[in-house]
This record gives C-alpha cells, sequence and structure tokens, in this order.
C-alpha cells in the first residue's frame, strides 16, 4: 500500500501542473484556473495571474518530493505531504471554482492520513 500512496502524491502533484501551468482554452476547459476571485476583489487581477501558477508548480515539486519519499520509506515524508497540501489548499482558495471541490477534500484526507501515521 505504500507505493500506491507515494504514486498517488506524485500523481495528485503533476495534476496541479497540468491544470495550471497549460495554455487556458475556454472551448475545453470549464474555468480558467488562473482567475482569482480574490485577487479581483483587491483590483489587482492582471499582476496576481501569475500567483497561481507559483503556487501550482511549488504544490507539484513538494507533491512529487512527497511521493518519492513515502516510495523510499524516508521518515518525514509525512511532512512533505502536508505541506503540499497545505500549499494546494492555498492555491485552492484562492482561484476557487466549484471544479476545485474535489481537491479540498482530496488535501484534507492528505492531512488527515499524515497526521494519522505520525
Amino acid at each position: 500500500m505504500t507505493w500506491l500512496a507515494g504514486l498517488f502524491l506524485i500523481a495528485h502533484g503533476l495534476i496541479h501542473a497540468g491544470i495550471w501551468c497549460t495554455p487556458f482554452d475556454p472551448a475545453k476547459a470549464p474555468f480558467d484556473p488562473r482567475h482569482s476571485w480574490l485577487a479581483t476583489r483587491l483590483g489587482s487581477d492582471g499582476p496576481a495571474r501569475s500567483l497561481p501558477v507559483m503556487l501550482a508548480l511549488a504544490a507539484t515539486a513538494i507533491f512529487v518530493i512527497s511521493g518519492a519519499a513515502v516510495l523510499a520509506g524516508a521518515p518525514r515524508a509525512g511532512v512533505a505531504a502536508v505541506t503540499g497540501a497545505a500549499v494546494s489548499l492555498l492555491l485552492t482558495v484562492l482561484v476557487f471554482n466549484r471544479w476545485l471541490s474535489l481537491n479540498l477534500l482530496i488535501n484534507a484526507a492528505i492531512i488527515a492520513v499524515a497526521m494519522a501515521t505520525r
């Protein structure tokens, strides 16, 4: 089961890069993942478009590292997984859309499992 958890973390991280780092095509995507409701409210929508991409890349890197750490049996793999989930949660809140609701649950589950296995 450990290998499944490691591969899941890696896949979850790569999905972040796939969603936030590919060109937006309104004909194919149900929402613009770079649009931040919060930045729009604060009046800084233009410059804030790069923040979701940076957070997505950070989440991708951290999840891939945590997945590799789980596969290697590293004792602190859970810390990396919780950090990746926290970055992903921040990203999801920043650009929230109903299509991202499952991501909230996945990250909450990652945090819960990592904390339970400490």
